[in-house]
């Protein structure tokens, strides 16, 4: 047997090796969307054999009752947390676990539920991944989406596991074909034999490429851990303020709260002490304004809209600010701007962390603006200040607990763009000439 001939043969069974490489990999895929689907199916199982009883409890169709069905599900087993929405998406119930998730069903999706069918999605881009059932309840009002949750760790882990043996499995392909490529294309001198020396060139250089590719991976993968792991440390802030923040709440409201009492049995004794009184009186506020602001910033608030005068609202915020301290002449817009329908109550929160702030800025001798602009698509509402402005990259970076101002807690801004967000609208920072900033709200029309 001839060189070329043995050369045919170690050809052949590399393309054979290689094969069977592809289908290991088409294996493991299958396999995954088998666990996928198994997983989807038993959710989805349990929810439509729960639906006669949940509906009954739900069927009153008041807080309460909605209230009680998230419970029943999550204490019989069911999930791991419970929803309940309207068909607009407004959360109304959760139980106790239940974490913020943006995930919602399409509107073909909604029409399917519309029709008795439970649909099983998964969201196992976000963190935590999660499984998500939902199914419609019908109410004496409208029918109302149950959401149940459940944990998907499992499925993701599997995915990498299977991701991390494909780009195994595909280096090995590539050895493969550039060893088949050398074979194949290799010379052949006239004795019938192949030039060691072209052999080994060639070799070198199909290694070199291998190597180079695999080094453009193993960067392209530190960039994305080093990404993942900044998310995570600006996300840390987050989670250890929700741990502790209802402990510390706890503890320090009891403590404030008997302080308060005798200081102002103190103060209203009269004497030298009730000057001292009134100091720890002031410092209790003080302490007690920290904590509502924690606490307005890491709990989950569920959006509560209906139809409120957005100019009386701002003029609102604006005596309260300028009747709890003097600072700079705050400009209203002048007529009315109109009613909108969203969450006063955290609306006028935001509103009025962005308006302290200009205030702030501005000092005594500035000037705040307010304006309000209606469009087509929903209502523009500018805050304007002639302070020092603010730097273009603090500006880029928001983010809980920064700030530049002595004694600040840094929730103000990230506060008012939280609200916004829930709310479906923006928040834009940006120069106002010739000084000062101008931050704007935008927040679009409820359909």
């Amino acid at each position: 047997m001839g060189i070329p001939t043995r050369r045919v043969w170690a050809v052949a069974a590399l393309l054979v090796v290689g094969g069977l490489d592809l289908h290991t990999t088409a294996v493991g895929l299958r396999a995954h969307a088998r666990l996928r689907d198994r997983t989807l199916s038993g959710l989805r199982e349990a929810a439509v054999q729960a639906r006669p009883r949940l509906a009954a409890a739900a069927a009153p169709g008041d807080e309460a009752a909605l209230q009680r069905t998230t419970a029943a599900a999550v204490e019989g087993g069911l999930a791991a947390s419970a929803e309940v929405f309207r068909m607009d998406g407004t959360r109304v119930a959760a139980s106790a676990p239940a974490a913020a998730s943006r995930h919602w069903p399409l509107e073909r999706d909604l029409q399917r539920l519309r029709a008795g069918e439970v649909l099983a999605m998964t969201q196992l881009a976000a963190a935590p991944p999660r499984i998500f059932a939902y199914l419609l309840l019908p109410t004496p009002r409208s029918p109302v989406v149950l959401r149940l949750g459940a944990d998907a760790s499992d499925l993701v882990a599997d995915l990498r596991d299977r991701q991390e043996t494909f780009v195994t499995q595909a280096l090995g392909l590539v050895l493969v074909l550039a060893t088949v490529a050398l074979l194949a294309r290799a010379p052949v001198d006239p004795a019938g034999s192949t030039s060691p020396a072209a052999g080994l060139v060639a070799y070198e250089e199909a290694m070199g490429r291998l190597r180079a590719r695999d080094e453009e991976m193993v960067r392209q993968h530190q960039v994305e851990r080093y990404r993942m792991e900044g998310e995570l440390r600006d996300n840390a802030p987050f989670v250890r303020a929700g741990e502790l923040t209802v402990g510390v709440v706890h503890e320090i409201r009891n403590g404030l709260g008997t302080i308060l009492g005798y200081a102002r049995l103190v103060q209203a004794a009269g004497g030298p002490a009730a000057e001292h009184a009134r100091e720890i009186v002031g410092e209790c506020e003080t302490l007690e304004t920290v904590v509502r602001r924690f606490m307005e910033f890491v709990k989950d608030d569920a959006l509560r809209a209906s139809a409120f005068d957005l100019g009386r609202m701002l003029t609102r915020v604006v005596a309260r600010e300028s009747k709890s301290r003097p600072g700079p002449e705050t400009l209203l817009p002048r007529g009315s701007v109109g009613v909108i329908e969203a969450d006063e109550d955290l609306l006028e929160r935001a509103f009025e962390n962005l308006v302290r702030n200009a205030r702030d800025a501005a000092g005594a001798t500035g000037h705040v603006w307010i304006d309000v602009e209606r469009g087509r698509d929903g209502v523009l509402v500018t805050v304007a200040d002639d302070g020092p402005g603010m730097p273009a990259d603090v500006r880029s970076s928001l983010r809980p607990f920064f700030t530049t101002k002595s004694g600040g807690l840094g929730l103000g801004l990230p506060l008012a763009y939280k609200v916004v967000r829930q709310h479906g609208g923006e928040l834009v920072l940006a120069e106002r000439p010739p000084r000062g900033l101008a931050v704007t709200v935008k927040l679009p029309f409820r359909t």
